[in-house]
């Protein structure tokens, strides 16, 4: 317990000094208003305007969203979030949409699949209009690395070790795994159910990989078929953000399925919140969504400006920024908790809630 809240206060303190909550903090409504409806506001008439492209449309994106506006406040600029549909088409759409804005200098995108030609090329013909573009969230596959500059997000395949490790920790045992994510081949959640696999051990057997293509409706229908297609199934793993409510409202209606299935999402959704502290998700592995908005605000003005030294400051090794995950427990004795011993950030439900709050934040 002493652990979990040490790391707590540190974070705090990050958070007070800014290295790390002036990316999550400032007031207002996470849930991003005309940018939820495909434009965020402008932070800076007078900047360099600055377009995101989401993989698909959900609550993590808002977090996202927030992060960007005071992002764009912070480092002059004019911000937009489009938000996909959670289908190839819909990004290639968005991506020759700004190729036709002439006054749109920078380009940040979640690429909804590493190697997708249309994606891969609708973002060289981006370059070679003169635009800056990075990635966030979820990349390219390394060979197409020159339709970016730059990722900034979560190291997905530690992200997933850190998954995997929790999952060992809360079900020694082992057992049936099924895992739950928007798009298989998106870059992101290939990294994540690697990592995940490697860390949990040979004590676990994934059973099958349920693709849902973003249709949250579908994301539970998926639950519900994977509980019934395997009886002796012992962990749900959800992938991403909206997976996590998904798995966490079929299992609240099932007692008996509760009580023999361990629960490990990503990210933390506002509808998964309440999950987490009534026990239906045992841990989640959050990302900072709001940092990589506001980051990746900072890094395109840097690099339309050509600012050197800000480049290299948040490009160390050249072309990638991670951001850090924290595990987000029910209470303070969750056998996950055991995480903070090997230097992982733990917060336990309570804590993240208030923490969010304060910061006028609904998920991340």
């Amino acid at each position: 317990m002493n652990g979990i809240r040490r790391r707590s206060f540190a974070w705090a303190a990050l958070a007070a000094i800014g290295a790390f909550g002036s990316g999550c903090g400032g007031g207002g409504d996470a849930t991003g208003g005309p940018g939820s409806a495909g434009g965020t506001q402008p932070s800076d008439p007078d900047g360099p305007k600055l377009v995101f492209i989401s993989n698909t449309n959900s609550d993590w994106w808002s977090a996202v969203e927030k992060g960007m506006e005071d992002g764009g406040s912070e480092f002059g600029a004019q911000v937009s979030l489009r938000r996909n549909d959670g289908q190839p088409q819909g990004q290639i759409d968005k991506l020759r949409e700004v190729l036709s804005m002439p006054d749109v200098q920078g380009v940040a995108v979640s690429v909804i699949e590493a190697d997708s030609p249309g994606v891969i090329d609708a973002m060289k013909e981006l370059r070679e209009a003169g635009k800056v573009v990075i990635t966030i969230d979820s990349d390219v596959d390394p060979e197409f690395a020159d339709a970016r500059r730059a990722y900034i997000g979560t190291n997905n395949s530690e992200a997933g070790r850190v998954a995997g490790e929790t999952l060992a920790l809360l079900r020694p045992e082992g057992g049936k795994a099924a895992v739950f994510v928007g798009v298989a081949s998106a870059a992101n959640a290939r990294a994540r159910e690697g990592g995940l696999l490697e860390a949990a051990g040979e004590g676990f057997e994934k059973t099958q990989t349920w693709e849902d293509g973003g249709d949250h409706a579908k994301a539970r229908q998926n639950v519900q078929s994977a509980i019934s297609k395997t009886p002796d199934l012992g962990a749900l793993v959800g992938l991403w953000s909206y997976n996590a409510p998904a798995i966490a409202e079929e299992v609240a209606n099932s007692p008996q399925v509760r009580d023999r299935v361990t629960v490990v999402t990503f990210d933390l959704d506002e509808a998964a919140r309440p999950h987490i502290a009534g026990g239906n998700i045992d841990a989640s592995v959050c990302q900072n969504p709001y940092e990589i908005g506001r980051m990746g605000v900072q890094l395109l003005t840097a690099l339309i400006g050509q600012d050197e030294a800000t480049v290299s400051e948040l490009l160390p090794d050249g072309d990638t920024r991670e951001i850090g995950v924290r595990v987000i427990v029910p209470a303070a004795d969750s056998p996950a908790s055991k995480m903070a011993e090997r230097g992982q950030e733990v917060l336990t439900i309570d804590e993240m809630n208030s923490w969010l709050e304060s910061k006028g934040l609904r998920s991340s």
